[in-house]
């Protein structure tokens, strides 16, 4: 609230009802109104477009099907493996923790103690960059303690007035000793190798290389379970297949290891929602190089609760929605990318941002063809073409699930049941709740909210979780006193 006011109670309860009128407006937007156009043209107008609309939709639904098999089987079958050697000798490094003090007191020092455990054979500069809104004297005190005992490593600095991670990264920028900066959360652990894996990549030709988040929470509940494995997805197979595909990466907004001087230059928008993807794409439009790697792993504590992962994925949607907007005429115009790489941006721009209402058009289009032929049941289910599409495109998921399987990271893939989980939870609920978040972003963002939900970080089986990350299973191998 203005001035700092507090809400009324209507205004309260205009909060509380926000997203769900939102919710049910985008089911209004992208099923009623369709429907009702169908109507008006078959019965005003006297055209019925349902038939060139149906083979439109379902046109697109494969399409879109199939380039997710593509980029299943480049993720697996045409892996670009980390170079034997660097190009170059090991440099200094930095690395860059990012922080929300009062939100991850409970997790820093366990990460700091990960950092100050990693192996790299020349000078390491860890940098603590946190923002707090109230003195925290105890836990600033033990940080400016572990800075005293190891100056050579780690630096706590906090970012008076700062209000963001983007803040914080770019006042930490101004410190780092490092010819590349790894970029961190403040629940992350990387691996033991990690620093020199990343230097093998940017020593040959990258300025960008984004790793593979692993989450070390499973164990909490069933979303935590599930956010595991959608992770591995992502990672494992999302990201890679990407790249294959459109001959670009981009960085995530954690476990991304940049060219010092490239991420002093290009900086993080704070007043953008993923300033991750933002700087990404800015890397890519000068001309910049951005390497994905699988086996470039730190861990992270998953999200625990269908609310937090509301929160933290109607930021991402939204997010992408304003980078779209944003940099959608220059990414198209863009000298230094390829015609290729135009066409994965304009994938990612515009494809990514229709498909959750795309998704949603065959319900309409079924509906006015038995309103057509009065009743559903006049409707020929088993049609070759009909069921075919259908199954075709409703494969895609599991088969990035089954692939996804193969090449996960072994912490994960050794608990079965948590995919088999996964499948069902995905295949029933948690791929159209994500297209319901991805349509109320839009809404959000039309709407001008640009509220930034923090993320609350759980520590329940921390420790445990270390343990089993040690050395073997991906590499990670981090010290619990």
């Amino acid at each position: 609230m203005a001035g700092g006011a507090a809400p009324t109670a209507y205004g309260r309860l205009m909060n509380k009802l926000r997203s769900p009128v939102q919710i049910m407006s985008t089911f209004v937007l992208g099923l009623l109104l369709p429907f009702a156009f169908y109507v008006f043209c078959d019965s005003a107008i006297g055209i019925d477009i349902s038939p060139i609309c149906y083979l439109c939709v379902v046109f697109m639904l494969v399409l879109t099907a199939l380039v997710v098999w593509i980029e299943c089987f480049l993720a697996v079958f045409n892996r670009e493996h980390v170079p034997e050697e660097p190009g170059s000798p090991y440099p200094p490094a930095s690395a860059i923790i990012a922080a929300y003090l009062p939100n991850e007191a409970d997790t820093i020092l366990e990460t700091i103690e990960a950092f100050l455990n990693i192996e790299y054979p020349a000078p390491l500069q860890v940098i603590l960059a946190y923002n707090t809104p109230r003195d925290m004297p105890e836990m600033e005190s033990i940080l400016a303690e572990m800075g005293r005992q190891r100056p050579d490593r780690f630096l706590p600095y906090r970012v008076i007035h700062s209000r963001s991670k983007a803040e914080n990264v770019n006042a930490a920028v101004k410190l780092i000793r490092g010819e590349f900066v790894g970029v961190f959360d403040a629940d992350h652990c990387p691996s033991y190798d990690s620093f020199m894996r990343a230097w093998k990549w940017l020593s040959n030709g990258y300025d960008i290389v984004q790793g593979h988040c692993l989450v070390r929470n499973g164990d909490d509940n069933w979303v935590a379970r599930a956010v595991a494995v959608e992770f591995e997805t992502i990672y494992s197979i999302g990201h890679p297949g990407s790249e294959s595909v459109h001959n670009f990466g981009f960085f995530g907004g954690s476990n991304g290891f940049w060219r010092s001087g490239l991420l002093a230059q290009i900086g993080m928008d704070a007043s953008m929602l993923t300033e991750d993807i933002d700087s990404s794409i800015r890397v890519l439009l000068a001309g910049g190089r951005i390497k994905s790697d699988p086996g470039l792993i730190s861990s992270e504590l998953a999200t625990t609760t269908l609310k937090q992962i509301w929160n933290q994925r109607m930021r991402w949607a939204q997010g992408w929605f304003q980078v779209s907007m944003r940099h959608f005429f220059a990414g198209m115009t863009c000298r230094n990318l390829s015609v290729w790489q135009r066409f994965g941006l304009f994938h990612l721009f515009v494809w990514r941002e229709v498909y959750p209402w795309l998704s949603l058009q065959i319900l309409p289009l079924l509906c006015f063809i038995a309103y057509k032929m009065k009743g559903f049941g006049s409707i020929n289910w088993l049609d070759f073409v009909y069921l075919g599409t259908t199954l075709f495109t409703f494969s895609c998921g599991p088969a990035q699930i089954l692939f996804a399987y193969f090449v996960s990271e072994k912490s994960i893939k050794k608990r079965a049941m948590w995919w088999w989980f996964y499948f069902f939870f995905a295949t029933i609920f948690y791929t159209e709740f994500k297209n319901v978040i991805a349509r109320v972003a839009h809404i959000k963002e039309f709407m001008k909210e640009k509220a930034w939900m923090v993320t609350p970080r759980t520590v329940s089986q921390q420790r445990q979780a270390f343990k089993e990350l040690r050395k073997g299973g991906g590499g990670m191998e981090v010290v619990v006193r």
